[in-house]
């Protein structure tokens, strides 16, 4: 999901009026290029002054990035017994589909009794300058825990305040998904890639049944064209025979009439 520049305050603005002393520190994944290093300054000043708790990871590479999902994000989420929470993501993360990353997605280590609750509960926010964008980050809006099955079962279903992979004013925060924030670009220059993702999700999967009855037609269509070849082959060697035959009887007719002529001139 992306979060457009109109919008930009909205996200905070909510965590602002739903942070308690209870509540979870905002985790902060902070590349250390200097872009990022400086909006971190930024960010936490502006935390510090509204008392909203904090913690600071820098994060050097996609192998200390998937480090920090694993022993850091993953425990936030509700599978694993937390309560969900902010991810910040400063100048990392917009390469890659983060939720695979973070581990996020539920992969294999998932149980099936946590697999049924799809909403994980923590919503990872994506400042990164670097380009092109994962599109999955940008345009995807549905999060699940599990395997395909469950996948399909949510495909269908609409996310409130969510619009083609755009957060409008009717979104509230707390399922969790990724939320990148949208510099202008996005709306500027991927309409297309919008449009070919979104076609993409709606497109109903193709089952092994379906390939395999997919393959037997058009088997069956070898089949059929072979014959017609064959009986074609047929009908035109039975033609050319007829032809042949015909031509070697007009043959035998001209030598006929040319042996006649010559016994009448001889006599």
């Amino acid at each position: 999901m992306y979060l457009p520049r109109a919008l930009l305050s909205h996200l905070y603005t909510h965590l602002l009026r739903t942070t308690h002393p209870l509540s979870p520190p905002v985790l902060l994944l902070v590349s250390l290029d200097p872009d990022a290093l400086c909006a971190c300054r930024i960010l936490t000043a502006l935390l510090r002054r509204d008392y909203i708790p904090h913690k600071i990871q820098p994060v050097s590479g996609y192998g200390e990035l998937a480090k920090a999902g694993k022993e850091l994000v993953q425990p936030l989420s509700r599978q694993n017994g937390g309560d969900g929470g902010v991810v910040v993501c400063l100048g990392v993360g917009g390469l890659v589909d983060l939720a695979e990353v973070l581990g996020l997605d539920g992969g294999e280590d998932v149980e099936a009794e946590a697999a049924e609750n799809a909403e994980h509960g923590v919503e990872v926010w994506v400042v990164d300058a670097r380009r092109p964008w994962n599109l999955q980050n940008v345009f995807g809006s549905i999060d699940v825990i599990g395997g395909p099955a469950d996948l399909e079962q949510q495909k269908n279903k609409k996310r409130v305040g969510v619009e083609q992979g755009q957060l409008t004013s009717a979104y509230r925060p707390g399922r969790g998904g990724i939320v990148v924030f949208d510099d202008g670009d996005i709306e500027a220059e991927l309409v297309a890639e919008k449009e070919a993702f979104c076609a993409l999700q709606n497109m109903p999967e193709l089952d092994e049944q379906d390939n395999a009855s997919d393959g037997d037609a058009s088997d069956s269509g070898d089949e059929k064209s072979d014959s017609l070849d064959v009986r074609g082959k047929k009908r035109k060697s039975s033609s050319d025979r007829e032809e042949d035959g015909s031509e070697s009887d007009d043959e035998e007719e001209r030598h006929r009439r040319r042996r006649r002529s010559n016994s009448v001139d001889l006599t």
